[in-house]
């Protein structure tokens, strides 16, 4: 008997949903995350990756030199958006959507404008995203720098007066008494120098 108030199972999971997981748009510390796409734009990035696969294509049957490089360029792109949309990242997308208008918007413009379209409503909610995420951290740490100074005793770092000083406390070395101007100490005697004894004269005179 099978249990029929149980889930659905996965495999009844719509194929958008399978081949493009909706992605958080919030990160762990529970900020928005400006590079993380609502399923919206995974759909839309999504498409135009596999729509420029034939339009480039059909570019490098039309062009008559560097038909490799071109193709090369579209598939590239088109790998770019179609991997930015699978994993919900906007900067992936973005740079696959302007590499695909690199070659072929010189040659075919009205064919990039598509591209274009998209690549520039993506990026300006990546831009507005951005913005509002660093207004809300410029708040949160005005908010934080706001609490730490309301409470009591901030900023009171310093001590009693003279506690910092070197010689002011209890167990600083006492400076000697002043000498008393009424002792004088003694001074000491000089002893008389000797005269050394007089040297004999020689007798200088001729013995007969």
């Amino acid at each position: 008997m099978s249990d029929e108030g149980g889930a659905e199972p996965a495999d009844r999971a719509p194929l958008v949903e399978r081949l493009l997981p909706p992605v958080d748009q919030h990160g762990e510390d529970g900020m928005p995350k400006p590079s993380r796409m609502t399923p919206r734009e995974q759909l839309v990035a999504a498409g135009l990756g596999f729509a420029n696969v034939a339009v480039s294509a059909g570019i490098a049957t039309v062009v008559t030199g560097n038909q490799a490089l071109v193709l090369l360029t579209g598939l590239l792109a088109s790998v770019l958006m179609v991997v930015g949309a699978r994993v919900g990242n906007r900067l992936v997308a973005l740079a696959g959507l302007f590499t695909s208008t690199l070659i072929s918007g010189q040659i075919f413009f009205l064919l990039t404008l598509p591209f274009y379209a998209g690549a520039f409503w993506i990026f300006l909610k990546y831009n507005r995203m951005a913005k509002d995420l660093g207004a809300l951290r410029r708040q949160q740490r005005a908010e934080q720098r706001g609490a730490i100074a309301a409470k009591p005793g901030a900023g009171r770092t310093r001590g009693k007066p003279g506690a910092a000083k070197g010689g002011a406390g209890p167990t600083a070395a006492k400076a000697p008494p002043p000498k008393s101007k009424r002792y004088t100490p003694p001074t000491a005697k000089k002893k008389p120098r000797s005269n050394p004894p007089a040297k004999p004269l020689k007798d200088r005179s001729i013995v007969d």
